[in-house]
């Protein structure tokens, strides 16, 4: 949707989720306003929960005036339109993104997520339990989730609401009938956020783990990410994080011993405009590894990924 008016002058971009709804709801936003409100009674609670009124795309506190500058654009007819062939399925490829990052909007949540256990039963079951939040001071409206199971499994993805300061956790069963250990899940969630879990709950990498957290980074006042690397098995085992993304330096080892855990955090806030990109791996497992895709949000304004 392309928003043209004083309040979002500056090629502003916003990320915040918006459907159909959001027109009707902005227009119930705008009369309240005006003291005359209109309600529309068939939009659902779910809706107005997760999706918004499109005045997270404006700022009504700094109109811009002056001439806003628009491409020339002329009328294009049938005779230039008729000779062109229709599209073909074999050519239907996905345009390429424009290059370079815009001012964005800020957003109002927080998600993030992370493959909390493995939980091991008889008769080979076993439990891959993943944690969704929506926490910080930043989350006012609630995050929808999905997962998804690339493979071993039926690959219907799982819907999630968390609330804002909310958290969700579930579980997928990735035992006997369904991967025989192996597992590979995709969380996703607004805003580019993206977690990817891998590997093979038989082998030597069921021992690691890795959680992810939001917190200030000390010295600076800014939002960093936090990962706490954990194994639980019975030596020790050396993680690897390397960057994908947004930031050129690293990888980053550390040896965790047995029984142990630590913890190191990306300065993604004071660098890089709140975006990360990283993926976490172990010496002892080639199938496994962790990836945390998303950005951090301070409730101000930032840039797009």
């Amino acid at each position: 949707m392309i928003v043209i008016s004083p309040w979002t002058h500056g090629g502003w971009v916003s990320s915040e989720v918006f459907e159909h709804t959001s027109v009707i709801r902005f227009l119930e936003t705008w009369t309240a306003a005006l003291g005359k409100p209109a309600n529309c009674p068939n939009i659902s609670a779910w809706r107005r929960k997760v999706s918004g009124d499109l005045t997270g795309a404006f700022n009504f506190a700094k109109p811009v005036y002056g001439p806003v500058p628009l491409p020339a654009t002329s009328v294009i007819g049938i005779s230039t339109c008729a000779p062109l062939p229709n599209p073909a399925p074999t050519t239907n490829a996905l345009p390429a993104q424009e290059p370079g990052t815009r001012p964005a909007r800020a957003l109002p949540y927080q998600p993030n997520g992370y493959l909390d256990r493995l939980e091991f039963g008889s008769a080979g079951k076993i439990l891959a339990w993943c944690t969704m939040t929506n926490q910080g001071g930043p989350a006012a409206r609630a995050a929808h989730f999905s997962i998804h199971p690339n493979a071993y499994r039926d690959t219907t993805p799982w819907q999630y609401t968390v609330d804002a300061g909310g958290t969700a956790s579930d579980y997928f069963n990735i035992g006997l009938g369904y991967g025989d250990g192996k597992y590979d899940l995709t969380m996703v969630g607004p805003n580019r956020f993206l977690r990817r879990f891998r590997g093979d709950a038989t082998k030597a990498g069921k021992s690691a783990e890795v959680r992810t957290r939001y917190a200030v980074e000390p010295g600076t006042g800014k939002l960093a990410i936090y990962f706490k690397m954990t194994n639980t098995g019975s030596s020790s085992v050396t993680f690897t994080i390397t960057s994908n993304h947004y930031r050129g330096d690293g990888p980053w080892t550390y040896t965790v011993a047995a029984g142990a855990s630590t913890e190191e955090y990306f300065n993604a806030v004071a660098y890089q405009n709140g975006w990360y990109d990283f993926t976490v791996t172990v010496n002892s497992d080639v199938a496994w590894s962790r990836r945390f895709t998303g950005h951090l949000e301070t409730g101000t304004a930032s840039v797009s990924g």
